[in-house]
C-alpha cells in the first residue's frame, strides 16, 4: 500500500515512510541487534563444549541468512552499521589492559600473535576466494 508521495513521483511503501526510508533506522537497528544477542543466547543453550558459543552463534547467523535471505535483507545495512561499531569498539581497547605496564610487556606479544594469525587467516580467504 503506498503510504505517500514523494516530490519526484516516487510512491513510498508504509514501512518506508514509517522509518524515513532510511537503510539503518532505529528500528533495523534494534532488530539487528536482537537477532544478533538472540543468536548467541541460543549458542550458549546449545553449544556442549565451553568456549565455543561464539562461533556456534555465528553458524547459527549464516544459517538463517541462508534460509531467510528475503526476511533479512531488509536489516543488512543496519547489520553492516553495527558490525563497524563492533570493530572500531574491539580496534581501540584491543591492547588495553588498564595501564599497567608489566600486564601490557607480559601479554603484549600474545595479543599481537593473535592479531597477526586473525589477520593473516582474513588476508588468505579474501585473497584466496576472491581470485
Amino acid at each position: 500500500a503506498a503510504a505517500a508521495t514523494g516530490g519526484g513521483g516516487e510512491v513510498e511503501t508504509a514501512e518506508e515512510a514509517e522509518d524515513g526510508g532510511d537503510e539503518a533506522s532505529v528500528a533495523r537497528l534494534g532488530s539487528a541487534l536482537a537477532l544478533g544477542v538472540a543468536a548467541v543466547a541460543l549458542s550458549r543453550r546449545l553449544c556442549p563444549v565451553p568456549g565455543y558459543d561464539l562461533p556456534v552463534a555465528t553458524a547459527l547467523t549464516v544459517a538463517a541468512a541462508t534460509a531467510f535471505p528475503a526476511a533479512l535483507a531488509p536489516l543488512t545495512a543496519a547489520a553492516e552499521k553495527l558490525g563497524t561499531l563492533a570493530l572500531y569498539l574491539f580496534f581501540a581497547t584491543a591492547g588495553w589492559v588498564g595501564g599497567d605496564f608489566g600486564t601490557i610487556l607480559g601479554g603484549a606479544p600474545l595479543l599481537l600473535a593473535f592479531l597477526l594469525l586473525l589477520y593473516l587467516v582474513h588476508l588468505s580467504v579474501v585473497l584466496g576466494l576472491g581470485a
